[in-house]
């Protein structure tokens, strides 16, 4: 817990900013429209996690979120007492007609029920308060349902962030970097449910429809008659023109995204410089308790357990004698399987870690089967069963059948046993299939099949199997996860005549991109160029926690207090970091030279033995307060700088190091050096 401790430290002692964000969320989701964009339930469930953990107290967090939520309502109901049936014409509310039509037959059909209930019906609830204002409902009535309401409606969304905040507390006392996992799951998973949310509440709907328009009038335009029936099947006034656009929007994108990736694998030969990022980024995150959770969750999404996860569909449509949705399940499964194996052998990407070839099925990467399979089978599951479902009852199954695509492939790239860019074009690959019987399913609907039934089943056999394999295959499946980390061995030789320019020349940041240049390279132990650095006047900084950039919230703070910033190599933090304030007497303690080493997974054998290459680059920085609210130092390149001679004077002389290059060249670093 050390990565996030400080945090909750910092709120620890600032309650008030907490509280201050939890009362605003909470009245915001509770406006006019506004609260379709607020996430609420995200940041109210976190808030509710840091009363689990002990930073903050119940009772504030509890009554700012129930006072928020009732005070936005009781603005919303005045707004419609105020305006009356105008306010329906006023902005925001005249861009979401159908909405507020909804939301006008919600209040009829449940009367003053629909405040306590609206609460807890996504989308509706943004204009319930107002419409019932609209419609003149007795004022001390709303008042009663609003308050109580409203403090139902916040005990749902603190307490279960409570036992959330007691497990994560738990994971910490187990492993720091346990917990930290967690809540970046947490935050992904929750971020994915909050977009699903916009999704279903039609928030696209405007554009979705001025995006049929143009396509059903360009359709129509070319004056043949298939695209004159293309043009009727996408004109917004077609009852299934939104979701075969959709499908279609996703079988283009999906089919771009293999293409692309097929291709730049190709070209580059490995892997990106953001596939190296994220892969060591998560490396460094990689715990026992972790990696016992993330084998368990990738057994569960193996392409073996989907296979039975598809086949108890097509037994369930069978059962309803849905024969063509049965056979079209199957066929997309075999189609999914075989292209992904002609992908794989074809591109022949080797894994980003050495695996025994005896333990897995497939020593090639791209694309992740397990990927492809999970979605698949999860896609299918929710095309399947959503087709007779309503918006948010659909928007719920795909939502979680995104969460459980995400799951399973996070814990391969987790797992080192694949890139991020083969989840992807996993994913991408079965997309194409899964919205290719998406259209099949339009054209010829299987009637009558319970999907709430098919779900249960598919649930109940998908768990029953993977319980018993995981319970056959877990010691296996974790010595074949338990790859060896690449290392890439070099003799002296090698490195000094060629190895060396192809290492990076600059600083790869975690989105892929290069920055800022590498002026030297250092083959050795850490220690002796530490000394050397610290004699040149250098300063050795701790190692980075994330929790230092709270010293970035004070802008008054000195410049010598502040942390250098957390510049990341290929998703790795410097092992040693050490800063030389100036001695300017023009600009005083607002610059500095700030120098970083980053380790490689390249290692050179030297007469004294195998020893890691590292990658030096000294950048100044300069103090940058932002509109007196923060301060975040600028960082930029110094060039052929002084600071940099002298350590590069210093290394040479030292006797116990040699450089290693004599031809060192202009793009290249300066010196590549190299204990003795």
């Amino acid at each position: 817990m050390e990565h996030i401790q400080p945090y909750l430290d910092y709120f620890t002692a600032n309650p008030e900013w907490a509280i201050a964000i939890v009362f605003l969320i909470a009245f915001g989701e509770a406006l006019l429209i506004i609260g379709l964009f607020v996430p609420s339930t995200a940041v109210l469930v976190g808030a509710g996690m840091l009363v689990g953990t002990g930073h903050l107290g119940f009772w504030p967090v509890f009554i700012a979120t129930c006072v928020g939520a009732i005070i936005g309502d009781q603005l919303s109901y005045w707004a419609g007492r105020l305006f009356g049936d105008r306010l329906k014409t006023m902005w925001p509310l005249n861009r979401y007609q159908a909405l507020v039509a909804k939301g006008e037959d919600f209040v009829r059909s449940h009367g003053g029920k629909s405040i306590a209930i609206g609460r807890f019906v996504p989308g509706v609830k943004a204009v319930v308060p107002g419409i019932v204002g609209m419609l003149n409902m007795s004022q001390p009535f709303f008042i009663f349902v609003n308050v109580t309401s409203g403090i139902f409606w916040g005990a749902a969304h603190v307490f279960p962030g409570i036992l959330l905040g007691q497990g994560l507390a738990f994971a910490g006392e187990l492993s720091g970097r346990l917990a930290l996992l967690l809540l970046l799951l947490i935050v992904v998973l929750g971020a994915l449910g909050w977009v699903a949310r916009l999704l279903a509440a039609g928030i696209l709907s405007p554009f979705l429809r001025r995006t049929q328009s143009l396509l059903a009038n360009f359709a129509k335009s070319r004056g043949s008659r298939p695209f004159a029936r293309l043009g009727r099947a996408l004109s917004p006034e077609h009852p299934k023109a939104s979701r075969l656009l959709t499908l279609g929007l996703l079988n283009i994108f999906g089919l771009a995204i293999v293409v692309f990736l097929s291709v730049r694998i190709l070209n580059l030969g490995v892997a990106s410089n953001l596939d190296l990022s994220v892969h060591s980024l998560l490396s460094e995150l990689r715990n026992a308790p972790a990696d016992a959770l993330m084998v368990i969750i990738s057994m569960l999404g193996s392409p073996k357990l989907m296979a039975l996860l598809c086949a108890a569909m097509a037994l369930w449509l069978v059962w309803f004698k849905a024969w063509r949705a049965a056979l079209a399940v199957m066929a997309a499964l075999g189609i999914q399987q075989l292209l992904t194996l002609i992908l794989k052998v074809a591109i022949a990407r080797p894994r980003p870690i050495d695996v025994d070839p005896s333990m897995m099925e497939n020593v090639f990467s791209f694309p992740s089967g397990h990927a492809a399979a999970a979605t698949l089978a999860f896609g299918l599951l929710a095309i399947i069963s959503g087709h007779s479902m309503g918006r948010w009852s659909k928007a719920v199954i795909v939502a979680m059948a995104c969460m459980l695509v995400f799951l399973v492939g996070f814990s391969r790239v987790y797992l080192g046993v694949h890139w991020m860019t083969d989840v992807m074009g996993g994913i991408a690959l079965s997309a194409i299939i899964v919205a290719t019987f998406g259209f099949i399913l339009e054209a010829y609907p299987a009637r009558r099949i319970r999907p709430l039934g098919l779900i249960g089943f598919c649930f109940i056999s998908w768990m029953t199997a993977g319980s018993l394999f995981i319970d056959h295959n877990l010691p296996h499946e974790q010595h074949a996860l338990n790859g060896i980390e690449r290392l890439t061995q070099y003799s002296e030789a090698e490195w000094s005549s060629t190895q060396w320019r192809k290492a990076p020349q600059q600083r790869v940041d975690l989105m892929g991109g290069a920055k800022d240049p590498f002026f030297m390279q250092w083959i050795g132990p850490l220690d002796i160029l530490r000394t050397e650095i610290e004699a040149t006047g250098f300063k050795v900084e701790p190692n980075w926690q994330w929790s230092r950039a709270l010293q970035y919230a004070d802008p008054h703070a000195p410049f010598t207090m502040q942390p250098p910033r957390p510049l990341l190599h290929e998703g790795l933090m410097a092992k040693l970091t050490a800063v030389l304030n100036s001695n300017d007497q023009t600009t005083g303690p607002e610059n500095r030279h700030v120098v970083r080493v980053f380790k490689t997974k390249d290692v050179v054998k030297l007469p004294s033995g195998v020893e890691p290459v590292y990658l030096i680059n000294v950048l100044q920085e300069i103090n940058s307060p932002r509109l007196s609210l923060f301060s975040l130092p600028r960082s930029k390149d110094i060039g052929n700088d002084a600071v940099i001679a002298t350590l590069l004077e210093r290394l040479s002389s030292n006797p116990n190091v040699k450089q290693i290059t004599n031809n060192i060249e202009p793009t290249g670093p300066r010196a590549v050096f190299a204990v003795k």
